[in-house]
């Protein structure tokens, strides 16, 4: 056989063979990858929601806890434990179920809620009676597959989460909260709760529902398991390793899986997807890539055998390179060949290498630059929040030790000294969670849970919210009434915190004597919810830079700051993520005037039953 044919043959099994390995190296890339990156993501998923558990159980407790302080129930409880019948005649027991009702959610429809003395006794319930449906007998001791066990009736005024259990078709389960008094529990509050798959849990299985991604939950021990649909279930895995990596199905299909705690309770939540759902979009763009890589190789053999020997050992020489290009060696180079046309491919070859190699090390410098940079920031803050949240910390509880004469009687100037300590310690707290917050937005690290917002009742639990400050001011604060149909779309919790911020700001450099005004109004496809103040307001060529991190301006007679600047920083960020703005506008007659300008949205009839208290509490 002629060189000019071998040459070509030769070239065409080359190619042949190293398609065939980045095909194989590709697919088992591509596997891996697809496999790594499902398990990385179930990981977040499943910590984000139980993290947003964990706090909402935080938030659960307190509430409780602020049931169980309040006079009429300690007033019940002890009638109840005294078994006196003129005491208990003269308990509120209206007042009593009133403030159990607090407890309830719109969720809840008819949950019951149970107020229990330490001895076992029932002292009243609001909701459902379910206890003759299930069969329990009057003692606040529940049966074993929804106990509050020990550990939950341990000394401590935090509520206890029971294991789950199953009644019909829904799954449910006990929180149980002692009440405390000098020490001592004098009595229980117990509720009973609807596993319900929530927004932020729907929201991360819509965002992973294209990897076949399901819920599912369980007790501890194994014995219960509920579906993603939070109805009971027969066990979904089998042979599980650890909390998480690979596991089977029931029916015996593989899976991986992960899941977490629900904080200190008796509940697992994890997420599995089927092991063949991972590889499928790998394995179609591998047969694509490889019917293109088969249409070139022949492409590229006829056209070898068509040029023939002259262009063959140029073309090899630079395939060779252009595959050691592609590998990442940019210091290759093609031969210069006597052919005019091969000479100038090969010298624009050469400088496209020369030109790659050096983008290449310039960026590899400026990645290196930028990672140092970021870590020496992040090591920065996690070293503010360990090493000053710490100590600081550490003075608040020693503080509240020596008010509480725990070390001694205090003199009335040693007290007043404790109290400015207390509050230079939380202004030093609020300052380092500040720098945290404008850290974690400028990270992307938040999330926006956007809802349809009834504009009048929020702004007056907001009102009620900040009015003590404004009190202690001596600053008049004032509430305009808006349309009760008003909506905005936005995250509820991150517009409380934009406009107490505002308000805090307006309270702060208004003198006293002064007024500050909240309101809300319609403004075409946007709805500005606005905060003024009547201080020296801010001067023209200042209403830009006050939105930057760190930026500070002088508004107060006595010339005092607090804070870093970071307030307007990280409220302007807040409002941007929600797909709003937060502006300053001229105000007639002096002062500021602050707009957080946010989509308006539309109230539906479930909105208007979920917010019908607060509509009710706005109208008043």
């Amino acid at each position: 056989m002629s060189l000019e044919l071998k040459l070509p043959l030769l070239m065409s099994l080359v190619l042949a063979a190293v398609l065939a390995t980045s095909v194989v190296a590709t697919l088992t890339t591509l596997r891996f990858n697809a496999r790594t990156g499902a398990r990385e993501r179930m990981t977040r998923a499943v910590h984000e929601i139980v993290t947003v558990g964990a706090t909402n159980l935080a938030a659960t407790g307190a509430r409780f806890r602020g049931v169980g302080q309040d006079s009429a129930i300690q007033r019940a409880l002890d009638a109840a434990a005294a078994n006196d019948p003129r005491m208990q005649r003269a308990v509120d027991m209206r007042r009593v179920r009133e403030r159990l009702t607090t407890l309830s959610l719109p969720t809840d429809s008819g949950m019951p809620i149970e107020l229990w003395t330490a001895d076992g006794e029932r002292v009243t319930y609001v909701g459902d009676d379910i206890r003759p449906k299930l069969g329990l007998d009057t003692r606040p001791e529940l049966p074993a597959e929804i106990t509050t066990s020990a550990a939950s009736r341990a000394d401590g005024d935090s509520v206890r989460f029971s294991a789950l259990y199953a009644v019909g078709s829904r799954v449910h389960f006990w929180n149980v909260s002692p009440i405390i008094r000098n020490g001592r529990t004098v009595g229980y509050i117990t509720k009973q709760g609807r596993l319900a798959v929530g927004a932020t849990t729907q929201r991360t299985l819509r965002m992973l529902s294209g990897d076949s991604v399901s819920i599912f939950y369980r007790n501890v021990d194994g014995r219960f398991w509920a579906g993603g649909t939070g109805g009971p279930s027969q066990p979904i895995l089998d042979h599980v390793d650890g909390a998480g990596g690979t596991a089977r199905l029931a029916s015996g299909e593989p899976v991986i899986f992960h899941e977490e705690r629900f904080a200190e309770t008796p509940v697992m939540v994890g997420m599995f997807m089927p092991s063949r759902t991972l590889y499928v979009r790998a394995e179609r763009n591998v047969r694509a890539l490889s019917i293109l890589g088969a249409f070139l190789l022949i492409a590229g053999t006829i056209a070898a055998w068509l040029v023939g020997r002259n262009l063959a050992r140029p073309l090899t020489e630079l395939t060779r390179a252009a595959g050691a290009l592609a590998a990442g060696d940019f210091a290759t180079r093609v031969p210069e060949g006597r052919d005019l046309e091969i000479r100038r491919l090969a010298e624009s070859f050469n400088h496209m290498a020369s030109e790659l190699g050096a983008s290449r090390s310039a960026l590899e410098r400026r990645t290196t630059e930028a990672q140092q940079a970021n870590r020496a920031k992040s090591e920065f803050l996690t070293t503010m929040s360990h090493e000053l949240r710490t100590p600081l910390n550490a003075i608040g509880g020693y503080v509240e030790l020596m008010e509480m004469g725990l070390r001694g009687p205090l003199t009335e100037e040693q007290q007043r000294d404790l109290a400015r300590i207390k509050a230079s310690q939380e202004h030093l707290l609020g300052l380092i969670s500040g720098v945290l917050d404008l850290s974690r937005i400028e990270a992307g690290r938040l999330s926006y849970n956007s809802t349809n917002v009834p504009v009048a009742g929020f702004l007056r639990g907001v009102d009620a919210l900040i009015g003590p400050q404004a009190a202690a001011k001596s600053v008049a604060l004032e509430h305009v009434p808006c349309d009760d149909e008003l909506a905005v779309v936005a995250d509820r919790e991150k517009l409380r915190q934009i406009v107490l911020n505002l308000l805090s700001n307006a309270i702060r450099h208004t003198p006293a004597g002064g007024t500050v005004t909240l309101s809300g109004e319609s403004r075409g496809s946007r709805v500005a919810v606005m905060v003024e103040d009547t201080g020296p307001g801010i001067p023209h060529d200042k209403r830009d830079v006050i939105f930057e991190p760190f930026v500070q301006l002088d508004r107060s007679l006595t010339q005092m700051r607090e804070g870093l600047g970071l307030g307007l920083a990280i409220s302007r960020d807040l409002a941007r993520g929600m797909s709003g703005d937060l502006v300053v506008e001229e105000r007639l007659g002096g002062g500021a005037r602050f707009v957080v300008l946010l989509p308006r949205g539309e109230l539906t009839d479930d909105d208007l039953r979920e917010h019908s208290g607060e509509i009710r509490a706005a109208r008043r």
